[in-house]
């Protein structure tokens, strides 16, 4: 892919959530701590992790609909980490999300017509007729005629209700997407058509993605830069070529030995990790990963290792990167 403007970075970013009970100490769950992100034009980035590693809190910081702690979000050259609500506002018509459970995203008293019409009534985009027009025809574009018009969300099937979230988020026409595991909840048909349409959206409206899932196969169809993420942190990142064939850190290595492969001849050993996910209220000092790394020694325990560039764009955090 040719290098393209960065339309979105993050800087730094940060968010905690504080954990206050009666007559209890105060605790802090570190949730995403200290990501840097680039989104370029037209890009679409996979973030990998196993569940509880942040992705989805990273994902929804980026929008604000959590408020980040620290650091910078910076989207297409303005700091909006301090924006306030009517300033956000405008900004979401051009960023926008594709949430995890379409049923659940979806309000159960509007019908298709009124879920995707609703961003041009919030954003007084047309009069009322241009606005359903603009609806009806989003909707033949994700696949869906207009007989699913007057249809409300348990009337259809998953795979349906996804792309009529598809539909919500791109009516707006928006730049960047944050799509946080869309078709996790599909069966592997439908699963394949829904991304088949992601790819026609990003093609033809030319969007940038950040996706976040936990199924490797599906970010690398996808996807064109891969993050990993463990426990709030990235700790390894680049061309997804990089991540899948010459991935250098244990974690990213055990990620994709859990890939499924039909062929048993040509399925790797799986790298089993041992112990299970520190608590991100209390994380191991150092690495983070180290508890359950095999090549840990003293010196994960003491010195926690920054995100560095390995060869070309690819990054790794492991003090052992290319070595082991």
């Amino acid at each position: 892919m040719e290098e393209s403007k960065i339309l979105l970075e993050t800087v730094d970013l940060k968010k905690y959530f504080e954990n206050k009970k009666f007559l209890s100490p105060k605790t802090v769950l570190k949730a995403v701590d200290g990501v840097d992100l680039k989104v370029h034009q037209h890009e679409t980035v996979g973030l990998v992790g196993e569940s509880g590693c942040g992705k989805s809190t990273l994902g929804r910081a980026i929008l604000k609909l959590h408020e980040p702690s620290s650091g910078k979000i910076i989207f297409k050259g303005s700091e909006i980490q301090d924006y306030k609500f009517n300033q956000m506002r405008e900004i979401r018509r051009q960023m926008q999300m594709i949430f995890q459970d379409p049923f659940a995203s979806l309000n159960p008293r509007y019908n298709v017509l009124q879920a995707v019409k609703a961003p041009l009534d919030v954003a007084g985009i047309g009069t009322s007729q241009e606005r359903t027009e603009k609806a009806l025809e989003m909707l033949s574009y994700v696949g869906l005629n207009e007989s699913f018009a007057e249809k409300y969300p348990h009337e259809m099937s998953g795979g349906q209700r996804q792309r009529v979230v598809i539909a919500r988020a791109m009516i707006l026409e928006p730049d960047f997407v944050v799509c946080d595991e869309p078709v996790s909840a599909l069966d592997v048909s439908v699963r394949a058509q829904v991304l088949n349409l992601m790819k026609k959206v990003q093609s033809e409206k030319q969007v940038s993605y950040l996706f976040i899932s936990h199924d490797l196969s599906v970010v690398r169809y996808l996807c064109d830069t891969v993050m990993v993420m463990y426990l709030g942190k990235i700790v390894e990142s680049g061309p997804k070529e990089d991540i899948f064939e010459r991935s250098a850190h244990p974690y990213t290595r055990a990620l994709l030995s859990a890939i499924p492969i039909p062929d048993v001849a040509e399925r790797p050993k799986r790298i089993v990790l041992e112990g299970d996910v520190p608590s991100p209220l209390n994380p191991p000092s150092g690495c983070h990963f180290r508890t359950r790394c095999p090549f840990a020694t003293e010196e994960c325990a003491k010195i926690e290792p920054k995100l560095d560039v390995l060869e070309g764009k690819h990054k790794v955090a492991c003090h052992f990167a290319g070595k082991i």
